[in-house]
C-alpha cells in the first residue's frame, strides 16, 4: 500500500446518520479520500525510485504529453457505524 497510498491529499467526512436516544447514540459516518502519487525529477534521482524499472516507467508516463502530465490518483471511500452509550 505505501505505494499506493502514501498521504491522504483531501478528505472528506460526512454524517450520514445520527440517532441519539436516552440510552445513546449511533452514528453512520462516510469517509472520502484522495491521494496522488507524482514522481518528479527529484524523486526519480534517488535510489529508492531509480532501482525499479517499475517508478521508471510510471515516471515516463506520468509526463507523457497525451495524457496531460497527470499524477496518478487514488480514490478511497468507507462506510463505518459507531455508538456509545451514556
Amino acid at each position: 500500500m505505501g505505494v499506493t497510498i502514501h498521504g491522504v491529499y483531501a478528505t472528506k467526512i460526512e454524517i450520514i446518520s445520527l440517532d441519539v436516544n436516552e440510552r445513546g447514540w449511533r452514528a453512520e459516518l462516510k469517509f472520502i479520500g484522495q491521494d496522488h502519487f507524482g514522481l518528479d525529477e527529484e524523486d526519480i534521482r534517488k535510489a529508492k525510485f531509480n532501482q525499479f524499472q517499475f517508478f521508471k516507467i510510471w515516471f515516463i508516463l506520468q509526463r507523457f504529453t497525451r495524457f496531460g502530465f497527470r499524477p496518478f490518483m487514488s480514490n478511497i471511500e468507507a462506510v463505518i457505524y459507531i455508538e456509545g452509550q451514556r
